[in-house]
């Protein structure tokens, strides 16, 4: 399961490593996933995946999901995405969003059934390659492993877990539609889970903005 944007009424911007299934539909506009009779569940009729997508270093970790016809969900309103490579400042307040694992333990799995949403502080990456920290006898450094086309956010409370992979990372606007998306949920240490020291790791948007 994975997370995703609607960027075109019929091109959701997704992660690429999310896409290790054969075949799948797009649900969009619905927030409580068991709630069946809200939003609308469409085919995929073609994926692309960025051309310089690392499945070893997750640099260039995007693709599109080409839906098979316009969404026609009612209330999902298309992302703003960021075109600016100085945009967000380190400290600024992002907001991830997904139904990912609510347990921190790595002996279990809690997925959510409503979308949830929390707030995260973004990092500069020397500051995100300065990061380390210990959990469950897992010693780990990100020193080797961001890159530009990566950004991070890290929060002493929540953050994004398994199952929220693909989703976004929003600056919030005035308004809804002025909500900038900056990132999309790539990789986590120690165990797909982001911690108090460990921080999230996301697809920056600017770098694969002309690609997009």
């Amino acid at each position: 399961f994975c997370g995703g944007t609607l960027i075109a009424k019929d091109v959701v911007l997704t992660a690429a490593h999310c896409l290790g299934y054969a075949s799948f539909q797009a649900v969009i506009g619905r927030h409580d996933l068991t709630n069946k009779s809200v939003g609308d569940q469409v085919d995929v009729a073609r994926i692309v995946v960025h051309p310089e997508w690392d499945n070893v270093s997750f640099e260039n970790d995007f693709a599109l999901l080409v839906l098979a016809r316009t969404a026609t969900a009612s209330d999902a309103q298309l992302a703003k995405l960021n075109n600016n490579e100085g945009y967000p400042a380190s400290g600024t307040t992002a907001h991830v969003m997904g139904w990912g694992d609510l347990e921190e333990d790595t002996d279990k799995y809690k997925a959510s059934n409503v979308l949830m949403m929390v707030d995260t502080q973004v990092l500069t990456n020397q500051e995100c390659r300065e990061a380390d920290g210990k959990l469950d006898g897992f010693n780990g450094s990100y020193e080797d492993f961001i890159f530009p086309d990566m950004i991070c956010t890290l929060s002493k409370k929540q953050n994004a877990c398994k199952g929220d992979s693909g989703g976004p990372l929003v600056v919030r606007g005035s308004s809804a539609s002025m909500d900038v998306e900056i990132g999309i949920v790539s990789w986590s240490m120690p165990f797909g889970c982001a911690t108090k020291t460990f921080p999230v790791v996301y697809s920056r948007v600017s770098n694969a903005y002309d690609w997009i």
